[in-house]
């Protein structure tokens, strides 16, 4: 069973919306930011199988973490990721239909 294999690491995900969302910010400003910030960063490695299902890896932890635990950035991320597979798959069987 194939499986596309993704990194997600908040903290370039919100140095990503931060600079893309503010033409004021240089990068040395938004990494003062981020270096500031009071919060551990999710570090995970999502796994989408050919079939449908997902495995979720904590790279600090090295544990399974179940969907219902994502939260903010890394849901937005799961979610985002998730309705590009499914367009993909439906494109697919047009494809095939057509």
């Amino acid at each position: 069973m194939m499986a596309n294999k993704i990194r997600f690491i908040e903290r370039d995900y919100y140095r990503k919306v931060m600079l893309d969302s503010s033409e004021f910010l240089t990068s040395s400003q938004v990494e003062k930011i981020l270096d500031n910030a009071v919060t551990p960063w999710e570090d995970l490695t999502f796994k989408f199988y050919d079939n449908g299902t997902l495995e979720i890896i904590d790279n600090n932890t090295e544990q399974v973490v179940p969907v219902n635990s994502l939260r903010g950035a890394a849901y937005d991320f799961y979610v985002r990721e998730r309705i590009r597979y499914i367009r993909s798959r439906l494109q697919a069987k047009i494809l095939q239909t057509a």
